[in-house]
């Protein structure tokens, strides 16, 4: 019962494996066959039985099959063998066959049981291998290079022939010991290189010196690739080469040391270069220092000629005004004072100290030192007004005349440097008239058609100009010196011998204020300079001199504004006071800049700021200014000093909101200034029309770069116009060079160095930023232009954050944008 049960059990497990399952009796008979020979061969399982399977095989596989069989049988173990079972499609499909002996359980031989399972996808794929195998080691054995393959741990399983011929290992020991055919310089790193590619399946290429059979060691390059497994993803192989190269790496090197001589020779020069700069900039250096030493040494000089040419004047002056203050306070002292008299010293003492003052204005402005600040100036007073300064400077010996035509037109020019320059003019002509002379100041009008006019300045542009030309019948100049004579610092006189401030910087002047300049000189017969002042379409202020000799009159009541006097000499401040409050303003005091911003902090009525320009307590009047108006734009400023040097720049903005009165001034001129101020109309935000947004010039070669620079400025919000290169930049900007605010330059252009171009954009707009672009290091260009304020340097590639900042840095306002 047990047992028809157990063969029952069996007998289900087998029918429903897919494989055939076989049973044969102790004379090797098969007496069962399952369900799966049916659904392969097509026949019933039960005719399967006794011999019938061998129906089914291939006649050529059965002398195998038995042969396995009967040694198997008569040993009594396993056996194993392959053959062709003809499936009912016909298709012979080969099997695996396997068997082994079964026994009861007392040991006694009950026959064979066994399985066969279809292996004929696998004896394809084999097939297919060992096909690719072949077609393999036909290509690789026709390479002339080494070729050869690994399993997938790293063991070299194959050489072609070519290893062979160039080690001479074969077999075995090329398969077990090629590293060894490695320089042992080299063999560390490239097993080293092997393994990492082994664990990642990274591509394994490395250079390193074979030995070849003759023991010569040649420089080869080993690359590997692995295989993998389409399913798994597995690596199945590695498949490499071995390729010479010695000849590639002699000629590497052989460049290499070319490359080596080169930068040792550009080196050395380089070296040299740098040397002889450094040399050259310290001979500049001492130049600079020897001239700058001169150049004070001839303003001190000019200077000690003026004043030795006023000192007596200006004693007599405080002679004037001690003598009439002492009477006054003479006649003050009497029972009844005589009115009439003290009134005639009161006068007296005005005149004096109004010619002094006359007297020191001159003096300053010819010593001060500060930028351009060109306003509409009649020439013509200002001709006349210098001309008892000129007499004085020339001496006795030297005749002044002047010609000077009716409706001289205003011209647009630093006043003060216009006086300097005529000065400076002044006494090199006396210099040149040392037996005495004639020194002619002549003024005109003239209208220049075209450039390159006769007899104007080749570089002037067509316009209408004020032509001041100073002459004289010195000795005159040789055409070696008219040649020089703009020149920095040329001179034709011995070191200390004083030629005033130098042609070269009368010519500046000229230029700086777009006028022009013309010389004319022969030996013997004098010399003419004629300055070309462009037209003023403005109508200059009327200077207000009031009469020398008249009596002071105190200014009519402006009205009930509210003033705020800064002025740290309480003497001065208690005068200012006074005035303003005899003329009817509110008046409030400070004596430095923080406690003025105090008080306009609490004062809100506060309609003008008058303040002397130099405070203590480190903010200045300038300073103080630009923060009062920072709170209060609607506020005027009104500026007092007797010298104010270089606080105001030429580059201020403070347009008509604010003025400067020259101390010492009277009521009437203070009252004009404040009247003047007063009555402008406060500054309104125009709403109708928005900033113009700044504009840069953008010179890039590299289209693409150009493409990114552009797209990233726009995004800052400027506007960009493009060249791609020096020539092309300029033509830009001589077309309109007012238009660009800022400009960026690529340091490497195709016809010119950027520092180049950088210079003659300079020479168009003085005041424009630059921005440099380089894709080398920005460090030598930083340093070269450590000491410009206004030029910047950005390092390729850069973003927009590094543009944003620069251009910040530089004052371009810049749009706010999103983080790149």
């Amino acid at each position: 019962m047990v047992v028809a049960e157990s063969e029952a059990r069996f007998k289900r497990i087998a029918d429903s494996a897919p494989a055939m399952i076989w049973v044969s009796d102790a004379e090797g008979r098969v007496i069962f066959a399952n369900r799966y020979y049916e659904t392969v061969l097509g026949a019933p399982a039960a005719t399967m039985l006794g011999d019938g399977w061998q129906r089914a095989v291939l006649p050529e596989d059965l002398p195998s099959f038995y042969t396995s069989f009967m040694t198997a049988f008569a040993a009594r173990r396993s056996f194993r063998v392959e053959i062709r079972f003809v499936h009912k499609d016909g298709e012979a499909r080969w099997y695996r066959c396997a068997g082994a002996p079964r026994y009861d359980s007392v040991d006694r031989f009950l026959g064979f049981t066994g399985c066969n399972l279809d292996i004929s996808e696998g004896k394809r794929a084999a097939e297919e291998l060992r096909r690719n195998e072949l077609r393999f080691r036909a290509i690789s054995e026709s390479m002339p290079q080494i070729v050869w393959s690994s399993l997938p741990d790293g063991r070299i399983d194959y050489f072609n022939q070519r290893w062979t011929e160039y080690t001479g290992q074969s077999g075995a020991d090329a398969v077990e010991n090629w590293p060894q055919m490695i320089h042992a310089g080299d063999r560390a790193r490239t097993q080293q290189a092997w393994q990492a590619s082994l664990e990642t399946g990274e591509t394994y290429e490395i250079e390193y010196r074979l030995r070849r059979h003759d023991g010569v060691y040649r420089w080869s390059l080993a690359r590997a690739l692995p295989v993998y497994d389409e399913i798994s993803g597995q690596i199945l192989r590695w498949f490499g080469t071995c390729t010479d190269i010695e000849d590639q790496v002699a000629a590497r090197q052989a460049l290499a040391r070319s490359q080596e001589e080169l930068e040792r020779v550009v080196s050395e020069r380089t070296a040299a270069l740098q040397s002889a700069n450094e040399q050259l900039r310290k001979e500049i250096a001492e130049r600079e220092h020897a001239e700058e030493a001169l150049r004070q040494a001839q303003k001190m000089e000019a200077i000690g000629q003026l004043t030795g040419g006023v000192a007596h004047d200006f004693n007599n002056l405080l002679t004037v005004i001690s003598g009439n203050l002492e009477r006054l306070l003479r006649r003050l002292d009497d029972d009844e004072p005589d009115l009439a008299r003290i009134r005639i010293a009161a006068e007296h003492a005005m005149r004096g100290s109004k010619r002094a003052a006359e007297l020191t204005e001159r003096l300053l402005s010819f010593a001060r030192r500060q930028p351009l600040r060109p306003r509409p100036v009649d020439t013509t007073q200002l001709v006349m007004g210098m001309v008892d300064l000129l007499q004085r400077t020339l001496g006795e010996q030297i005749q002044l005349k002047t010609e000077v035509d009716d409706d001289v037109w205003p011209a647009t020019v630093d006043a003060n440097h216009l006086e300097s320059a005529m000065l400076n003019l002044a006494v090199n002509a006396r210099d040149a008239m040392p037996d005495g002379g004639v020194l002619t100041v002549s003024l005109s009008n003239q209208t220049v058609e075209a450039t390159g006019s006769a007899d104007v300045d080749p570089d002037m542009a067509p316009g209408e100009y004020v032509r001041l030309c100073i002459s004289d019948t010195g000795t005159g100049m040789s055409q070696e010196t008219r040649a020089h004579a703009f020149d920095p610092f040329f001179t034709t006189k011995e070191i200390g011998a004083g030629t005033g401030f130098g042609l070269s910087q009368v010519y500046g002047f000229l230029k700086q204020s777009r006028g022009g300049i013309t010389l004319k000189s022969q030996m013997g017969e004098g010399t003419e300079i004629c300055l070309f002042l462009p037209r003023s379409r403005e109508d200059p202020k009327e200077l207000s001199t009031g009469g020398l000799g008249a009596t002071p009159a105190l200014a009519e009541k402006a009205g009930d504004g509210t003033i705020l006097v800064v002025e740290d000499d309480e003497d001065v401040r208690r005068h200012s006071t006074t005035l303003l409050a005899e003329m009817g303003y509110r008046v409030l005091e400070a004596g430095d800049g923080e406690g003025a911003l105090a008080l306009l902090r609490d004062n809100t009525d506060v309609d003008l700021l008058f303040t002397d320009v130099g405070l203590p307590g480190g903010l200045n009047g300038r300073a103080l200014a630009e923060r009062a108006i920072g709170e209060r734009p609607d506020l005027r400023v009104l500026f007092t000093s007797a010298y104010a040097h270089e606080v105001f720049k030429s580059e201020d903005n403070l347009g008509r909101r604010a003025d400067i009165l020259a101390k010492p001034f009277d009521s009437a001129l203070l009252a004009g200034r404040l009247a003047t101020l007063l009555a402008e109309e406060p500054p309104v935000a125009k709403r109708s029309e928005p900033a113009r947004a700044p504009v840069i010039l953008l010179v890039e070669d590299e289209m693409l770069i150009s493409m990114l620079a552009t797209e990233l400025l726009e995004e800052l919000g400027l506007g960009v116009e493009t060249a791609t290169n020096a020539a092309q930049a300029m033509d830009v900007l001589a077309q309109d060079p007012g238009r660009f605010d800022v400009v960026m330059i690529d340091i490497g252009l195709p016809d010119r160095h950027g520092g180049e171009l950088a210079e003659d954009v300079r020479a168009l707009r003085p005041e424009v930023p630059i921005i440099f672009a380089s894709g080398r290091s920005s460090s030598e260009l930083e340093e070269t232009y450590r000491h410009d304020q206004m030029i910047g340097v950005v390092s390729k590639p850069y973003d927009g954050r590094a543009l944003a900042a620069k251009l910040s840095e530089l004052g371009v306002a810049v749009r706010s944008v999103a983080p790149f």
